[in-house]
C-alpha cells in the first residue's frame, strides 16, 4: 500500500475475488456495486499510522433538494490524505494518528453519547447537558487537552455548575470521563488525568423542587384528564415513559406488574428499560386500589397511541399533564416524576427497606435512592438505637445467666 494512503470504495468490483476470498464466494462481501463512482457507499481512506493500518470514511454530500453530489466524498478523502501526509512530514516520528487524542473533543462527546448504552430519554438529557455546559466549556479543545486538564474539568463541575443539582453535575462528569476513557480503551490515548473528581451535594435544593405531593382529589382530577398513566406512576413508582408502555398482559397477578420496556419519546416503539438490556425486566408491586382500576381494561397498551404510534407521544402526555395540574390548583414544581417521588417516600417513611424500594424504582445504584430520599427516613437512627439497645439487653442477660 502507498504509505501516504489509498482512496477506494469497498464496493468496487475490481476488488471482488470470488476464487480466493470466502466472503466474495458466498456473496456476503461488500463488493456489490457495478458503478462505485455513483453508488451511495462512502469513500474510504486507508493509511498507515504508528505501524498500524487505519481507515476513515467520507460520504458524498447531499444538496438542499436531496440530490447526491457524487465525488464530493472522494474530494474530502483526498484532502484528508494530503493533511495526513503533511503532518507526517512535519512531525516525523512524533506523528499522531488524527483519530487519536488530537480529535475534536466536542465531536468525541457526540460520538460517545450516540454509542452509550442508555435509554433514548437519558441520551437526550445527556445531549442537553453536553451542549449547555460541557461543549461550551471545552469548545475547540482536543480530547488529549481535556484529558489532561483536571483543573478545568473540576472548575466546570464545582464552580461553573455549582448552583445546579447534583444529578446534572454527575451527568456532566460522566460525559467527560466517559469520552476520555473511551479514547484510552480504544488506544487513542495512553491515559487520562480525570479520575476521582469529587462533587458535593449542595442540599439538593434544585432536585427537591418536584417533591410536590398534592391531595388525592387533585391527583384524581389530573388522572381524569390524562388517563391511567397517572395512577400507574403514583401506584407503582413508574417513570412516565414506563407508564406509557404498560400493557394489560404485563400484570402477571393482581399483585405484580412485570415491566419489560418503556415507550420511545415519539411513541412509535418500545425501548429497553433504563439501566437494562433488551429482554430484561423489572417486577414491581401493585396496590389493590390500582388493580381495581386496571383489571377490567382490554388487552394491549393501557395508553394506546394514535395512527402509527403504538403508544402516546411523550410531549402530548406531558402537555396534558401540565395543563391538568394547573387547572387542579397544584403548586408549581409538580410534574410526572413527582408521582414517582410520592411512591418512594410513602414506602420509605413507613419502614419499607430501602433495598426493596431501590429495586422497584429500577435504580442502578442504591446510593441514588439514598441521596434522593434519605430525608424521608428520619426515624432510621431511632430504630437502629432501639434495636441495638434491645439486642444488648437480651445478650447481656444471657451472659449473666
Amino acid at each position: 500500500m502507498d504509505r501516504a494512503g489509498v482512496i477506494l470504495k469497498k464496493c468496487d468490483r475490481q476488488f471482488h475475488k470470488p476464487d480466493t476470498n470466502r466472503a466474495c464466494s458466498s456473496g456476503s462481501c461488500q463488493h456489490t456495486c457495478e458503478r462505485p463512482q455513483r453508488c451511495p457507499h462512502a469513500w474510504t481512506l486507508r493509511y498507515w499510522a504508528n505501524g498500524k493500518q487505519r481507515e476513515q470514511s467520507f460520504k458524498d454530500d447531499v444538496d438542499g433538494q436531496g440530490r447526491v453530489k457524487y465525488g464530493s466524498g472522494q474530494r474530502k478523502a483526498k484532502d484528508a490524505r494530503l493533511k495526513i501526509t503533511h503532518d507526517k512530514r512535519a512531525d516525523g516520528a512524533s506523528f499522531v494518528d488524527p483519530r487519536s487524542g488530537r480529535a475534536d473533543f466536542c465531536m468525541a462527546v457526540d460520538m460517545w453519547i450516540d454509542r452509550h448504552a442508555v435509554a433514548e430519554s437519558t441520551r437526550s438529557r445527556y445531549r442537553d447537558t453536553a451542549r449547555a455546559w460541557v461543549m461550551k466549556k471545552f469548545a475547540g479543545r482536543s480530547v488529549a487537552q481535556v484529558a489532561s486538564d483536571r483543573d478545568g474539568v473540576t472548575d466546570l463541575l464545582v464552580k461553573d455548575m455549582g448552583h445546579l443539582s447534583i444529578t446534572k453535575r454527575r451527568q456532566a462528569r460522566t460525559i467527560i470521563t466517559g469520552t476520555v476513557q473511551e479514547a484510552v480503551n480504544s488506544g487513542k490515548l495512553a491515559k487520562h488525568n480525570l479520575h476521582g473528581i469529587e462533587i458535593r451535594d449542595n442540599g439538593r435544593v434544585a432536585e427537591r423542587a418536584d417533591f410536590v405531593f398534592p391531595s388525592h382529589g387533585q391527583v384524581s382530577a389530573v388522572a381524569d384528564s390524562v388517563g391511567i398513566s397517572v395512577w400507574l406512576m403514583r401506584g407503582c413508582g413508574l417513570r412516565i415513559e414506563e407508564a406509557l408502555a404498560v400493557r394489560r398482559e404485563e400484570f402477571l397477578t393482581p399483585r405484580t406488574l412485570r415491566l419489560n420496556g418503556q415507550a420511545s419519546r415519539g411513541g412509535r416503539e418500545k425501548l429497553p428499560l433504563k439501566h437494562r438490556k433488551a429482554g430484561e425486566y423489572r417486577d414491581v408491586p401493585v396496590p389493590a386500589w390500582l388493580w381495581e382500576k386496571v383489571k377490567d381494561l382490554p388487552g394491549g397498551p393501557l395508553v394506546p397511541g394514535n395512527g402509527d404510534r403504538a403508544y402516546q407521544a411523550y410531549k402530548t402526555v406531558l402537555r396534558a399533564f401540565k395543563n391538568a395540574a394547573g387547572d387542579a390548583g397544584i403548586p408549581n414544581g409538580f410534574r410526572p416524576h413527582s408521582l414517582r417521588h410520592a411512591f418512594a417516600s410513602t414506602l420509605l417513611s413507613r419502614g419499607v427497606p430501602i433495598t426493596d424500594v431501590a429495586r422497584w424504582l429500577g435504580h442502578k445504584n442504591i446510593n441514588e435512592t439514598y441521596l434522593t430520599y434519605s430525608h424521608f427516613m428520619p426515624e432510621a437512627e431511632d430504630r437502629a438505637v432501639s434495636t441495638l439497645d434491645a439486642e444488648y439487653s437480651e445478650w447481656s442477660q444471657q451472659r449473666a445467666a
